[in-house]
């Protein structure tokens, strides 16, 4: 009923696409679909975010690393078996390890733009059996630009979770005063999710997981013909970036690529690709 309900209503709204008809039925439509959006085709909530301690096998050093709001209980409840897993923005691997910890059998395989993030990704995921890829994702292959970021909350140098294809609006300024970005970025690989799973002899995803700091729509754009059948899209709910697409844009274009909005999380939301979705 979910599936059926929302393509009628998206019927129903390209049909009054012309100017002189009802102004009001088209908005009262708007918000028809909008309802129908807001339907949750998961019971669980999202999980808290924070930290997990992580024993690495090679070293048997334990190491302190970021988990996201992903609840694995959404796998188990839209019945999916995942055999391919993408973590893309890993920052320290912690998100691909809960993956793989989950699901020994699956290919997991860590994204990060970053070079001083890239190894840090790498030492703590590939004792695992986890691949690592040092690229930005995003909607075009060859070099893109990066602008690092540094967090003033950790006095150790290094490059934090807020690195992007874009710069910091003045409103993201504001709210994390502590984040400083590069003036001037530097020139990193992208790499589209269709190129890559072609080269690596992929021809389906289950999972993306997907953390990139305002290139979510860039992903998407380049995923081509691969169709992950769940989609985790971590989004500010905010203007934080200078020329990214905004979170209803993102939402379009996922509608109209065969997705259903499984959950909104507030700034993160799941996404179901429509043909897995019960009773449609």
């Amino acid at each position: 009923m979910y599936g059926l309900a929302r393509r009628a209503a998206g019927k129903l709204l390209r049909a009054l696409g012309a100017p002189w008809l009802n102004r009001r039925l088209r908005d009262e439509n708007e918000l028809l679909r909008a309802r129908i959006d807001s339907l949750q085709l998961v019971r669980n909530g999202a999980s808290q975010d924070g930290e997990f301690t992580c024993l690495l096998p090679t070293t048997l050093e334990e190491r302190r690393l970021y988990h996201s709001a992903f609840n694995m209980a959404w796998i188990d409840e839209l019945k999916l078996s995942p055999k391919v897993v993408l973590d893309i923005g890993a920052y320290d691997g912690g998100d691909s390890i809960r993956f793989k910890s989950r699901f020994p059998d699956a290919r997991v395989i860590a994204f990060e733009a970053d070079p001083e993030r890239y190894v840090v990704v790498a030492g703590n995921v590939e004792p695992l059996g986890i691949t690592c890829v040092n690229a930005a994702v995003c909607g075009r292959d060859g070099p893109v630009d990066w602008y690092q970021a540094y967090d003033a909350r950790f006095d150790d140098g290094k490059a934090g979770s807020q690195g992007s294809m874009y710069r910091h609006s003045p409103a993201c300024k504001q709210r994390y005063d502590f984040v400083q970005q590069s003036a001037t970025p530097m020139s990193v690989a992208g790499i589209r999710i269709d190129t890559f799973c072609r080269r690596a002899g992929i021809d389906h995803v289950d999972v993306a997981h997907i953390d990139v700091e305002g290139a979510e729509y860039d992903v998407v754009a380049g995923l081509g013909d691969i169709r992950p059948k769940l989609l985790y899209v971590e989004a500010a709910p905010f203007d934080a970036w200078i020329g990214t697409k905004r979170p209803g844009e993102l939402h379009r274009k996922l509608s109209c690529s065969g997705y259903l909005l499984a959950a909104d999380l507030g700034g993160d939301r799941l996404y179901l690709r429509a043909d897995l979705v019960p009773l449609l």
